[in-house]
């Protein structure tokens, strides 16, 4: 006798994205992320305020514009890191490089909104219990470098337009079989007095690990236009964007100089680069994959903390701004394999 197995197993779930070509038209996904979703639609039905007579509700509630997504989380690995680094700072930007190896620049603009990249969305189990989801961005994004120097993690919280449910999944898609990962092993944090001499000084001995934060703000759009739209997000808009950077020191001597820096009577301008070498060759090539953070900002927080059991430590808090002279806000320079999104 044989037993059919209960329905719905959480190791058989998928988080798979397709990039989309037009606002509002659903793709099916060409690349399943090798991390978790967690989904958060919430359509916001809403009991009206109203003298019904009773103690209790009695009329039917009605239907508000809904908000649709999740948080996506894993490890990062740098091609993973292409679509990421897209959806979360800048649209429409195209690898360079004739290789197998290339370079992806995301340096979005402060004086100005960029294009966003938009994609379309699928998560699922076995069962017909998916879901699918159109036109999406990342609104807030932290990448943490852990203590123990394990790959970076990442904290994605996905945000679409629209919701279909339910909606089969696309088959076919698997996860990548051998991700590079990117470790908080191989990376090495910089810090200038300038934006012409950024990436340049090395803090030897000092880091032990820490998050960069990125808060886009969105500016969801949506218009009373009748017909068939009714509550769709017709797109998005550019808001107030954070880039906050929380950093765990030694007190070394160079770690206790920039926590000094914490409580100067002016404020004192940091340049910051945090850059990660993989030991590891793209395939057919002499390079290396990697990635480079770089951004400028101001000491605005200082607290204890310990390392292990017996080292105390400097928690330092970075406020990214915007430098004329880097002409950016914040950047990022990663080199993979991906060459599409």
């Amino acid at each position: 006798m044989t037993v059919a197995a209960l329905p719905g197993n959480v190791r058989l779930r998928r988080f798979q994205i397709g990039k989309e070509t037009t606002f509002g038209t659903v793709v099916p996904a060409t690349l399943r992320l090798p991390g978790t979703f967690a989904p958060n639609d919430d359509p916001h039905w809403t009991f009206p305020t109203a003298d019904t007579g009773t103690l209790d509700d009695v009329l039917p509630p009605y239907r508000l514009a809904g908000d649709f997504g999740g948080a996506y989380t894993g490890s990062a690995d740098y091609d993973t890191m292409a679509r990421i680094w897209a959806a979360t700072l800048l649209g429409g930007v195209t690898p360079a490089g004739g290789g197998a190896d290339k370079t992806w620049t995301f340096a979005p603009a402060s004086t100005s909104q960029d294009p966003f990249e938009i994609f379309s969305g699928e998560w699922g189990d076995e069962t017909t219990d998916q879901r699918g989801y159109g036109s999406g961005t990342i609104n807030h994004l932290q990448l943490t470098f852990p203590e123990d120097l394990s790959p970076a993690q990442i904290s994605a919280d996905w945000y679409f337009s629209t919701l279909a449910y339910p909606q089969a999944v696309t088959g076919g898609l698997s996860v990548p079989a051998s991700p590079i990962w990117l470790y908080a092993a191989d990376t090495a944090l910089y810090i200038d007095d300038t934006s012409g001499a950024i990436g340049g000084t090395k803090l030897a001995n000092t880091l032990h690990g820490g998050n960069i934060d990125i808060n886009n703000n969105l500016d969801k759009k949506r218009f009373a236009n009748g017909s068939n739209t009714r509550f769709q997000l017709a797109g998005f808009g550019r808001g107030k964007r954070d880039v906050v950077a929380t950093f765990t020191f030694a007190k070394s001597a160079v770690g206790i100089a920039e926590a000094v820096k914490w409580l100067n009577a002016d404020p004192t301008k940091r340049f910051v680069s945090m850059k990660t070498i993989s030991p590891t060759l793209i395939a057919a090539t002499a390079t290396h994959y990697s990635q480079e953070v770089r951004f400028s900002g101001y000491w605005t927080a200082k607290t204890e903390g310990t390392y292990g059991t017996a080292n105390t430590t400097n928690v330092l808090t970075c406020h990214g701004v915007y430098d004329t002279g880097l002409t950016y806000p914040i950047q990022s320079v990663l080199v993979c394999a991906a060459t599409v999104l």
